[in-house]
């Protein structure tokens, strides 16, 4: 298959929360001390080459991404540690290897340290079709591949970055992985580096000479805990202080509100001050164990100042809110009273030079199909190398930046062949999958979010060039 070809994108309005697992942002939920992951448990429909809700693939771009096990392909059938699915990641004798990754809720620390334990076996048997190297033999179909049992011992590395499938530093790696039943693996990490994603690699013992096809099996991940660096010392952080909104409503007719927060590492109630306007407050209720504090209040007419400060050892956390009484019987409003000073004005929106069809300010539509013109890749390839290439991938960039609530599918498209010259369906189609991937994964690594982006790969079934001449067969 030589040449060059260019993908056309499906884009939609979609609401993500109502249809596809989406990631926090750092800050937004949980324990800033405990980050979690999303799905640490791999639940997911059990299938081949697709990784579980909550990761991305972080493999290789012309090779399969992980499995969702146990789904009886490979001939893999151990039943999971926890839940109903586990992940399924194998190395491979052409010396490539399977990952996963994810954005951490909450990043971890330079100079902190963290305990992680993760679950980890291997299975006897995991079969699969390997193809051969040479373009010759690319021509053999999917039945006439030879299959191997890739069942090789190996082990799990531990990795973290800045985005999406970003390795910046070795966080931890397990022992080669011989058990056949499950065990439980931990480690305490200590990061150099703040990390805000993570990658989870299948990897062969070292030191080897060759590479060759294993696999591991992985399941039920913890938090990352906080805990001292040092063996046998308590750890002690500074408190988090942080009101929840909105503020729940009780009796708006006697202006009755419940004030809820959440206050981390504080021991004692005797740490914690509440003031309301300039009254302070100790009749609320406090549980040490989840840091939830609540209380109810009656609220005067006008502007009231609800203030949270909680102190320990280590230093001292405060958190402010209004709330506004319009008048006796009326709604209780959070936060700050609306805004006197005008609008902003509303930047204008980028002028797109090559996507031209998103310039006419209609907001597109679900299903909506829209052909890439100059996005190309070598023959054979999916790596992107053409300056033009980066141009409009920067264009869809800032396109999906400016309209958040779009997500998109990136369709790849190969030739199919010119005068009735056979093709080799199954190296078409992966080669497909494997360049709308590479386009997927340049969106994600700067910045958009990987939930809002599916990639697909559709081989020569649905040409959207014409293959009897040289520029249809470049596009």
């Amino acid at each position: 298959m030589k040449g060059y070809r260019t993908f056309s994108l499906l884009i939609g309005l979609v609401f993500l929360a109502e249809c596809m697992w989406s990631q926090a942002l750092p800050g937004n939920t949980g324990d800033p001390n405990n980050p979690e992951l999303v799905n640490p448990s791999f639940e997911d429909i059990a299938r081949a080459s697709l990784p579980p809700k909550g990761w991305i693939d972080c493999g290789f771009p012309n090779e399969s991404p992980p499995d969702v096990q146990p789904s009886g392909a490979w001939e893999v059938y151990r039943p999971a540690y926890h839940g109903y699915t586990y992940l399924g990641m194998v190395t491979r004798e052409n010396d490539t290897w399977e990952a996963v990754g994810q954005h951490l809720n909450h990043p971890l620390l330079k100079g902190h340290c963290y305990t992680f334990s993760i679950y980890l076996c291997s299975s006897s048997e995991y079969w699969s079709a390997v193809a051969p190297d040479s373009v010759v033999n690319r021509e053999m179909l999917p039945d006439d591949l030879p299959k191997k049992n890739f069942d090789q011992a190996i082990k799990l590395r531990i990795w973290g970055g800045d985005g999406y499938c970003d390795k910046k530093e070795l966080l931890a790696e397990s022992p080669t992985i011989q058990n056949t039943n499950w065990q439980k693996y931990s480690w305490k990490i200590e990061p150099k580096r703040d990390i805000s994603h993570i990658v989870l690699e299948a990897f062969f013992k070292t030191p080897t000479l060759f590479p060759y096809n294993g696999n591991i099996l992985i399941d039920h991940a913890s938090n990352f805990s906080m805990v001292s660096c040092v063996d046998g010392e308590e750890l002690i952080i500074p408190p988090s202080v942080r009101i929840l909104q909105p503020i729940e409503k009780i009796n708006p007719r006697l202006n009755r509100v419940k004030i809820n927060a959440v206050v981390r590492n504080i021991k004692s109630k005797t740490q914690i001050k509440f003031r309301v306007n300039s009254a302070f407050i100790d009749v609320f209720d406090f549980d040490p164990n989840t840091g939830a504090f609540s209380t109810n209040l009656s609220l005067k007419e006008g502007k009231n100042t609800i203030w949270l400060y909680a102190r320990n050892e280590e230093g001292e956390a405060q958190d402010e809110t209004q709330v506004y009484i319009i008048e006796r019987g009326s709604t209780a409003e959070e936060t700050s009273p609306p805004p006197t000073e005008e609008p902003p004005v509303k930047p204008k929106k980028s002028e797109y030079k090559v996507l031209k069809s998103l310039n006419d300010g209609k907001q597109v539509a679900t299903g909506q199909i829209i052909q890439i013109e100059n996005l190309y890749f070598p023959a054979d390839s999916s790596n992107l190398s053409n300056k033009s290439s980066y141009e409009v991938l920067d264009e869809l960039f800032h396109y999906l930046e400016e309209h958040p609530q779009v997500t998109i599918e990136v369709r790849g498209h190969t030739s199919g062949g010119t005068r009735g010259q056979p093709i080799n369906m199954k190296f078409s189609e992966e080669l497909s999958r494997a360049r709308a991937k590479s386009v997927a994964l340049y969106l994600v690594r700067k910045g958009i979010p990987a939930d809002r982006i599916q990639y697909k790969g559709y081989g020569p079934s649905q040409p959207i060039a014409s293959n009897e001449n040289a520029e249809g067969r470049r596009k």
